[in-house]
């Protein structure tokens, strides 16, 4: 039997493709569900699903087979260990870690997270993670937090002995742990997913994209952009890397590790902000100098009339305004032709506003007057990646990376 208007259906509420599971998969789910409420006409029981929310419920469970286990992709958690004891602590000292993991399935995933955090040094109080998934089948399970070894497969057993009780029914998650990830029914489809919600540090959204249609990861996509602080992390399945090449999101380059953040505006809005004091104190020392006349090198200090362009820019960027920035970056930069920081700004805004190519010539302009210009270096290697040119960006990759161990 082939069920075409049940797959439509799912695809308007769930965004599911059908080809990422096949027609078959759908059609079993959709057979077993048929039989088990007695109905044997295909549109009866499509109005059925349509009309009562628990027969709705019960074809996704049909539908879902929960495929995780802890620590899945263990990169992924060390580099979240690494990001906060390096990071997030640092700039963050009087704050609460927010985490978002959706889907979470039958919770390994954020309770592997909760048991990072726990192992990184982080107290319970410092940190709260939200876990939402669409199947109430899957809640259930995690609420319970009883597993069996094939949760712990492909993992060493030392944090299995820590934070787990052994019993003959299975392995009880101590309460320390479960009592730091709160449980949510919810649709990440549904283009107002958490609306209102404060945006998170954290995400982890894997392994989900690879089951939307287009239209689906599109809008899922503006949706994570949303919920993510400007300064936060997301993290995906390795298989979902390229759903990723033509959003706002750029990845951070860590072994085995499929972690994004925020790209152009975000980054500049936060850099913005964190050199503000530094500008202003610089413009309080300055201005109690004395005037002394003498020549200067060629752009070592940009002229006072010309200075405001460029720290303007960098404000209209913070508001969103980003042609007014751009107008005013090639204003300063006809003056100072030379001014690294003002190409590399620029070459920010025009990758935020989808130019990428003369974001690219932008970039390769501040590389040539700094050949060591090492966010200039990623943010070329970044571009040349998304355009397909693996080799160039390798070569640029590598280039970094010798800069970082450079003596």
């Amino acid at each position: 039997m082939i069920y075409s208007d049940g797959e439509v259906l799912l695809t308007k509420k769930i965004g599911l493709d059908p080809n990422s599971i096949g027609s078959d998969a759908i059609a079993r789910a959709i057979e077993q569900r048929m039989l088990e409420c007695r109905i044997t006409n295909i549109n009866s029981y499509l109005e059925i699903i349509q009309t009562y929310p628990q027969e709705w419920d019960a074809l996704i469970d049909a539908l879902i087979i929960p495929e995780t286990w802890f620590f899945r992709e263990r990169e992924s958690f060390k580099y979240l260990q690494q990001y906060v004891a390096s990071e997030w602590l640092t700039n963050h000292k009087n704050s609460v870690l927010r985490v978002l993991s959706v889907p979470c399935s039958t919770g390994e995933e954020p309770y592997s997270i909760a048991i990072a955090l726990l192992e990184a040094g982080l107290n319970p109080a410092r940190f709260h993670i939200d876990a939402i998934d669409i199947s109430k089948k899957c809640l259930l399970t995690a609420q319970r937090a009883i597993y069996n070894q094939y949760s712990f497969r492909g993992n060493p057993l030392s944090f299995q002995e820590r934070y787990f009780q052994r019993h003959e029914t299975g392995y009880y998650l101590h309460e320390q742990v479960k009592s730091t990830v709160h449980f949510m029914h919810g649709n990440l489809a549904q283009p107002d997913f958490l609306m209102g919600m404060p945006p998170y540090n954290i995400i982890f959204c894997r392994n989900l994209l690879i089951y939307f249609d287009i239209t689906a990861k599109e809008r899922t996509i503006r949706i994570l952009e949303r919920l993510l602080n400007p300064d936060g992390l997301l993290f995906v399945g390795h298989a979902e890397a390229s759903s990723l090449l033509n959003s706002r999101f750029v990845s951070i380059r860590h072994s085995l590790t499929f972690a994004y953040r925020k790209s152009a505006l975000d980054h500049l809005a936060i850099k913005t902000k964190e050199h503000k004091n530094t500008h202003q104190n610089h413009r309080v020392i300055h201005s109690k100098r004395p005037i002394i006349s003498h020549k200067l090198k060629p752009n070592t200090t940009p002229k006072a009339s010309t200075t405001n362009l460029l720290e303007n820019a960098k404000n209209l960027a913070d508001q969103g305004h980003l042609p007014a920035a751009i107008e005013l970056c090639n204003d300063y930069i006809k003056q100072n032709k030379i001014s690294v920081e003002a190409y590399v700004l620029l070459g920010q805004l025009q990758q935020a506003m989808g130019k990428n190519e003369d974001s690219l010539q932008s970039f390769q302009k501040a590389i040539y007057l700094q050949p060591t210009h090492q966010e200039a270096l990623t943010h070329l290697a970044l571009l040349k990646e998304n355009q397909g040119d693996v080799v160039s960006a390798n070569i640029l990759w590598q280039r970094i990376q010798r800069l970082q161990h450079r003596p």
